[in-house]
């Protein structure tokens, strides 16, 4: 059987910047592989965590391993979602990820498309 599953995420950008800050690098690493994170502004950093707390809402991820996931963009600029290799992403049929930001927030939702964990 097949299953809709969504998520979505409000990020305001200077709130996270504040954890960032008060993380520092180690908080950093926690929640982003090298290569989300390698130049990125504040305000994209907020956007992929959006994207990623999204994700988990709509795969139903347990919280606490940021890097079970990683957030990509295509050649286009188009975002979406490469799953770690520990990762059994088999009850995944398709997920659809949009990235948002403006006026000091960062917005993302994730659609998936799921079979149910008896179906795989």
């Amino acid at each position: 059987m097949l299953r809709v599953r969504t998520g979505i995420d409000l990020v305001a950008i200077e709130r996270f910047a504040g954890s960032l800050q008060r993380g520092g690098e180690a908080f950093r690493r926690r929640l982003f592989h090298p290569p989300e994170a390698q130049g990125a502004s504040t305000e994209r950093l907020a956007a992929i965590f959006a994207a990623k707390e999204a994700a988990f809402k709509a795969l139903e991820l347990p919280a606490g391993n940021w890097l079970v996931l990683e957030i990509r963009h295509s050649a286009a600029g188009r975002p979406w979602i490469r799953f770690d290799s520990g990762y059994d992403s088999a009850h995944i049929v398709s997920c659809d990820l949009s990235i948002t930001h403006a006026d000091g927030y960062a917005v993302a939702s994730v659609v998936a498309l799921m079979t149910d964990a008896a179906d795989h």
